[in-house]
């Protein structure tokens, strides 16, 4: 099929019942949309799986992807629009999974010009002068031990990733009273699981510790990196005070702030000492579950890295179900958009990044818990030839979303680093380009 223009989109992750339904970015695809219409060029969209969340909706009368339909009627006229002049092509994903055998998920989308592709993997090609520049896509999840299926047609959803989310993530999203549940509940399934510890501690800290206790644990924390000098500092003196120091120390020892200072410190001091302990504990449990061949959830995100760039080259050498050859592989699943240049391979690697709410982890100071800061990167990838048709334009791209992150006060005040968190794009921004030359294929 030639094209002139390819842009692909990927983990959009519309729809869900309240309060689960966090797709934020309506505004922004149909400006999107309505952008790549007025360009009058030739294109075809590709979504690259989880189009929708139907993880988060129970069934419904009327089909969970009409219900997700309902919740966003403008986003789907104007995909409706879109469509009479240009190809929408879904795929599915781990979290819409269903759309590739219920028919009528799929006569859903029909309705508004939106075609499902029921295979794994798509190919597309740019071809000129006897020259072909192949591209293969798939969404990814079966890269990912956790989120495979056995086989990607069967009908029943039993990746470990779903039964995890079904049990844990969205039943605490679900939890207590709605009117009193706490807003920060329905980031949960924005924030990277292996943050989770480390997000729930902020949040109960910033959001929900009660006064007294935030009054007493804030002057530990502010003290906390003076225990250890402070404790030095009283064994020396206990055994050698000499004259010029003597009135300072006659002045700690009756000063009533002093004494409450010093008794902070010494109760800082008996944490670390405890947190001492535990780290050689930890380290200890690591270090027996490494000899059992179990990873660490940070080393399983590096691991699944690298299990995308495996596959990326088993695509480039043709070890897929199309037993061919590409010179691109693009992937979603992962939102963690990126662009690599394999020109060992002659290849490219493409991650679409996702149109979901993020959360960064920021450094606070003073052994402040981190702040987590909400961020968007509205990422597509955009593929098309040069104008004299020598060459494949590919771009990662990132389109804009104005949003203030809302913090406490007490956040604003902790975090470290403030040039650091994640500032919104103004404009359709490139990110990073490569331009493939025709006569390498």
């Amino acid at each position: 099929m030639q094209h002139k223009k390819l842009i692909i989109i990927s983990d959009l992750h519309i729809g869900g019942d309240a309060p689960m339904d966090d797709f934020e970015c309506e505004k922004e695809l149909i400006d999107f949309l309505d952008y790549l219409d007025k360009t009058n060029e030739s294109i075809e969209l590709i979504i690259l799986g989880d189009f929708f969340d139907l993880w988060k909706i129970k069934d419904h009368p009327e089909g969970k992807v009409a219900f997700a339909i309902n919740q966003h009627r403008d986003l789907f006229e104007q995909f409706k629009k879109f469509g009479k002049k240009h190809k929408i092509t879904v795929l599915g994903g781990n979290h819409d999974h269903e759309i590739i055998y219920e028919k009528r998920y799929q006569d859903d989308l029909a309705k508004y010009n939106i075609h499902v592709d029921t295979n794994q993997f798509f190919k597309r090609e740019f071809s000129h002068n006897g020259k072909s520049f192949r591209i293969l896509g798939e969404h990814g999840n079966q890269v990912e031990p956790a989120t495979a299926f056995t086989d990607f047609s069967m009908q029943t959803d039993s990746s470990l990733a779903y039964h995890i989310n079904q049990l844990f993530v969205y039943k605490i999203m679900k939890m207590g009273n709605e009117k009193k549940r706490p807003r920060w509940f329905n980031d949960l399934d924005n924030v990277d699981v292996n943050l989770l510890l480390y997000w729930f501690l902020s949040k109960y800290f910033y959001y929900e510790l009660g006064p007294i206790l935030k009054g007493v644990l804030i002057p530990m924390l502010i003290l906390f990196g003076f225990a250890v000098p402070y404790f030095i500092f009283d064994i020396i003196t206990d055994f050698y005070r000499p004259d010029f120091l003597v009135s300072l120390l006659n002045f700690l020892d009756t000063n009533w702030i002093i004494k409450i200072i010093v008794f902070i410190l010494y109760f800082d001091m008996v944490i670390i000492i405890l947190i001492f302990f535990m780290s050689l504990l930890r380290k200890d449990f690591r270090k027996r579950l490494r000899s059992y061949g179990v990873q660490s959830l940070s080393e399983v995100v590096i691991s699944l890295h690298q299990a995308f760039k495996d596959r990326a080259k088993e695509v480039c050498s043709g070890k897929n179900s199309y037993k061919k050859k590409a010179h691109l592989y693009v992937n979603g699943h992962t939102h963690i958009p990126g662009i690599f240049n394999l020109k060992k391979y002659n290849f490219i690697h493409v991650d679409t990044g996702s149109w979901k709410k993020l959360m960064k982890r920021m450094p606070a100071y003073l052994h402040f818990p981190g702040v987590f800061v909400p961020y968007y990167d509205l990422n597509y990838l955009s593929c098309s030839f040069s104008k004299d048709k020598k060459e494949v334009n590919v771009e990662l791209r990132s389109w804009p979303k104005q949003y203030t992150p809302k913090l406490t006060l007490l956040e604003k005040f902790t975090i470290k680093r403030r040039k650091n968190i994640p500032k919104p794009y103004k404009e359709d921004t490139c990110i990073e380009a490569i331009n493939f030359p025709l006569h390498n294929c």
